[in-house]
């Protein structure tokens, strides 16, 4: 008996002298602050004093002490300490009504596959950059917080009785007070607002405007994925409402959006008789119109991405019903989020502009500028279709203009730019689509949407010559199929 009252003391000891050297600690970070400063954003939420030239004193001793007095802690008070904020977790969770109320949209999936996915997303938060984003929330709300012992003490000190003689002598009439309070301090300063979860920082309004829908969609009906971004809400259960004022890939099917959860997927119908099928039942695209269609995909993307964080999808990414599609979505949920997060704080973005030849010596500019000097000789035999070549050199001249007036653009809103490739003047004439412009952008966070709608700008721009213009982030590659 004697001995498991002495291991409780020592626990109970332990755990006292962990939570002290805690509050000390933020107790110290208060009256000092840090000397560089926190900023806000999800761009930088690291303190920047701990890593600067000239670090704060809190700095200091976060590096001296505050480390070395976590290497001496035992491993069992840190369990203990865990153990408590789980124990504090769970019981709030009991007892969260809206959270109940946001898990009854799983209310008819699996119980248990629910509760994994949620829990995997959950570990993911706490092990990712957004683990620091939490620690400056709670740091925020700490700082917030009066100090009990300050605020005993000023309630305990009384007036001094000559300040209080001479006081009615100084006060200003009533109406003027506040006036000349403003006056010499100037208006008062407006707290900066800090956002209580996480998902509040990713909370997005609606994007574009959008129609409510007016079609039927059909168990049996195909359709055509262009990308996935993050749902203005999660209180959506697959079932489509609502479409752009944004024709598809085909020019005849409006795209509408299906929001499952925190994911919205953009998507349009597809004639399946206007396709032939593979032996598997899948429409395949023919190719006459495989070069107009790989042109609509990227510019229904971009016009998306000028608006909207996106996972841009392969080209030619069709699932055929909605149920299905619901089941990929679930199948990849975790893995999307995860993607979502890697694109929302990418900053390295490589741009690559394709053009047709035969579009752009099609341009009435091009074919002024190359015209014939003498007429071809008549002959009795057939003479072979042989290219024009001066009016191929135009050809080329045009679309490296093109290129440098899309570069130039883009590199107004970016840090820095790396050309991989830009179109020469001795490059051949192709009957494909054909790279003139290859380049990785550097593009802070605070331009990122001015560099997006840029793109979205060239590309209006350039509406006659029709350039394809491809936005990928490096090293992310994800597919549904």
């Amino acid at each position: 008996m004697k001995g498991n009252f002495t291991d409780a003391k020592h626990v109970v000891l332990d755990l006292a002298g962990g939570f002290l050297y805690i509050i000390a600690a933020r107790r110290h970070k208060n009256e000092e602050s840090w000397q560089n400063g926190y900023c806000t954003g999800l761009e930088n939420r690291r303190p920047q004093g701990l890593g600067g030239s000239n670090p704060s004193l809190s700095a200091r001793m976060q590096g001296d002490r505050y480390d070395s007095e976590l290497e001496h802690m035992k491993d069992d008070t840190k369990k203990r300490l865990s153990d408590l904020i789980l124990e504090e977790l769970s019981e709030k969770i009991r007892t969260h009504e809206s959270l109940r109320k946001k898990l009854e949209a799983f209310t008819d999936l699996p119980v248990e596959k629910v509760a994994d996915a949620i829990l995997n997303q959950f570990e993911y938060l706490l092990s990712s950059d957004l683990r620091d984003l939490i620690i400056l929330l709670i740091e925020r709300e700490v700082e917030q917080e009066p100090s009990p012992s300050v605020s005993s003490t000023e309630e305990r000190r009384p007036e001094p009785p000559s300040k209080q003689k001479s006081e009615p002598a100084r006060t200003l009439p009533p109406e003027e007070t506040p006036r000349a309070e403003e006056e010499r301090h100037g208006p008062p300063e407006t707290p900066q607002e800090v956002p209580h979860s996480i998902m509040e920082h990713f909370a997005l309004k609606e994007p574009f405007p959008s129609l409510p829908l007016d079609f039927e969609l059909h168990p049996d009906d195909w359709f055509y994925l262009y990308g996935i971004s993050y749902a203005p809400d999660s209180t959506g259960k697959g079932i489509p409402s609502r479409k752009l004022e944004l024709r598809g890939i085909d020019g005849a099917n409006d795209v509408f959006m299906i929001d499952y959860g925190d994911v919205r997927l953009y998507v349009s119908r597809l004639n399946a008789g206007d396709y032939s099928v593979d032996k598997l039942g899948r429409p395949v695209l023919p190719t006459p119109k495989t070069s107009p269609y790989k042109l609509q995909h990227e510019v229904i993307g971009n016009i998306i991405r000028s608006e909207d964080v996106m996972i841009p999808l392969p080209f030619w990414t069709v699932i055929q019903g909605r149920d299905r599609i619901i089941n990929r979505i679930e199948d990849y949920y975790v893995e999307i989020l995860k993607v979502l997060i890697d694109v929302h704080d990418a900053e390295e973005w490589n741009v690559e502009v394709f053009v047709l030849d035969e579009r752009i010596s099609a341009l009435s500019s091009t074919a002024e500028a190359s015209k014939r000097r003498m007429p071809l000789r008549e002959t009795k035999h057939p003479v072979a279709a042989n290219k024009d070549q001066k009016l191929m050199e135009q050809v080329v001249i045009r679309e490296k203009n093109i290129a440098q007036d899309f570069h130039n653009s883009l590199l107004v809103h970016a840090s820095k730019g790396k050309v991989d490739y830009i179109i020469r003047l001795d490059n051949a004439v192709m009957d494909d689509w054909k790279s003139i412009l290859a380049v990785r952008y550097t593009v802070g966070k605070d331009r990122r949407k001015n560099f997006w709608q840029e793109i979205r700008n060239l590309q209006s721009k350039y509406e006659s010559a029709e350039p394809m213009i491809r936005v990928t982030v490096p090293n992310i590659h994800f597919s549904l199929t």
